[in-house]
């Protein structure tokens, strides 16, 4: 079998023991470009993601039937849910989808065992399919496999950070040397703080041997069908967030936004120097497993509130933080007259008596946060929508990546009004600091000789300014 032309078998023949498949399918231009992509021996990892009904699925599979058939050996087909496995990726394999035949042509199939769900090739090849719903059970079952390729469909659905971890595991089982040892991916876009999309699509933190293709609608028209084609095109004015998803394949484009307002062009700045005389407070959220977040805010005379600065890291002790706040503090010379804590870490915990009573022993002297969430959150829309002087009231320097990655991604839960506990570290950080409702600083009342030198001037030009325009306006 080609490795670029499988899946409508259009002559089968035998001679002998030799068993001839010859395939007319044609694939569409994004499919070639992600075989491409496939064929690249710098690339280890690809991701065909984008639109609905691109011919993503389809185009995966094929490529591991023809590695499969090209060079035996063991490989492992997955999706998140057993149901969705058997129900769609599984379908399309074996049985074909809609009037598409199987991307894996029966003649080439010596065997499906149901019971362990594994496909057995006449050229000896397995393809093994399975489901990651549960890590624990998902590592039981490839442990101590070893492959020689995989793909996991619609990887979108492995949304916590956990499931990185199981991914990072799976890709140490790509160890058979006979195959060529790489890993496909099939999503439609998800939230902008996904794994998936940290690892192949941000351009500051993809890794440089994975590649990425992106499909839209648009790449797959010819092989839809038109009534179908036009009803998803028409969810443009319908369903904006479905159709940037779902027809234009974008990431970060999904229903449920909570924080809707929030624009990175009118919300996110350079950083400048702040005034030694404005506000500064800060936001902390307290994790191990999860991150560690503290938030340097500053407010200026008018109302404006700037977020100035960031520490995000997870899996070190208090003292770690500790040092690293008071360097951060040092680096921007901000001296914070008060830092907002989670409640929660005024609890016991282990030899101290509480992670608040071990910041204050090592210098971070912390305040109990207001920790009402619903609140919060909707103070923290008001602040990204309200305007002072032409400009957002909150905004945020473009070195506090985490809090700019986690804002657009926050999703309500189902019926309530708030937000799914994921990825929300930042967040929590910044909503602990909204609620504390701080005081807006005023300038200075009393200036100093050149202080005052200045002033005196610049009231002498705007008298002289007002005597010619007075005097303009008599001669007229």
């Amino acid at each position: 079998m080609a490795a670029h032309t499988e899946t409508r078998v259009t002559k089968v023949s035998r001679k002998g023991n030799t068993l001839r498949v010859e395939d007319g399918f044609r694939p569409t231009p994004i499919q070639s470009e992600f075989f491409q992509a496939c064929d690249d021996p710098d690339v280890e990892e690809i991701l065909f993601d984008g639109s609905i009904r691109g011919g993503k699925t389809q185009a995966a599979c094929k490529k591991l039937l023809a590695w499969a058939w090209t060079h035996g050996g063991r490989y492992l087909i997955a999706r998140k849910t057993y149901r969705e496995l058997r129900d769609s990726t599984q379908a399309v394999f074996l049985r074909g989808e809609g009037d598409l035949p199987p991307t894996c042509p029966p003649e080439l199939v010596k065997m499906y065992r149901a019971s362990d769900e594994t496909i057995y090739l006449r050229n000896g090849a397995e393809i093994l399919f399975r489901s990651l719903e549960n890590r624990d059970d998902a590592k039981a079952k490839l442990r101590n496999l070893s492959l020689n390729a995989a793909f996991i469909d619609q990887v979108e659905e492995l949304d916590e950070e956990a499931d990185a971890q199981l991914y990072e595991e799976l890709l140490g089982r790509l160890s058979d040397p006979r195959g060529p040892g790489k890993m496909l991916l099939a999503a439609n876009p998800g939230p902008e703080d996904h794994w998936v999309h940290r690892r192949f699509v941000n351009e500051e933190t993809k890794k440089p041997w994975c590649r990425r293709i992106s499909v839209t609608l648009w790449d797959n028209q010819k092989n839809l069908d038109p009534k179908y084609f036009s009803s998803r095109i028409r969810t443009e004015k319908s369903n904006p967030d479905y159709y940037k998803r779902f027809i234009l394949g974008q990431w970060g484009a999904f229903g449920g936004k909570r924080f809707k307002a929030f624009d990175q062009d009118i919300h996110v700045t350079e950083p400048f120097p702040i005034p030694s005389w404005w506000e500064i407070m800060e936001g902390i959220d307290y994790g191990y497993q999860n991150p560690f977040c503290c938030l340097w805010i500053a407010i200026g005379p008018e109302g404006h509130w700037f977020v100035v600065a960031e520490h995000y890291e997870s899996e070190h002790g208090v003292g770690w933080h500790s040092r690293k706040i008071k360097e951060i503090r040092e680096l921007h010379n901000l001296a914070p007259s008060v830092s907002w804590l989670d409640p929660s870490c005024w609890a016991h915990h282990g030899t101290y008596e509480s992670v608040a009573m071990e910041l204050s022993d090592r210098g971070i002297f912390c305040a109990k946060a207001q920790n009402e969430r619903l609140g919060g959150w909707a103070r923290l829309d008001d602040m990204l929508i309200t305007m002072i002087d032409g400009k957002p009231q909150l905004r945020i320097f473009n070195t506090c990546r985490n809090l700019i990655r986690e804002l657009p991604s926050a999703k309500l839960k189902d019926d309530t009004d708030d937000i799914i506990k994921r990825n929300d570290h930042a967040l929590d950080a910044l909503r602990y600091a909204v609620m504390s409702r701080p005081p807006t600083p005023h300038e200075p009342e009393d200036p100093g000789p050149d202080d005052l030198r200045e002033v005196y001037a610049e009231r002498l030009i705007e008298r002289a300014r007002g005597r010619a325009a007075q005097a303009l306006y008599m001669g007229g």
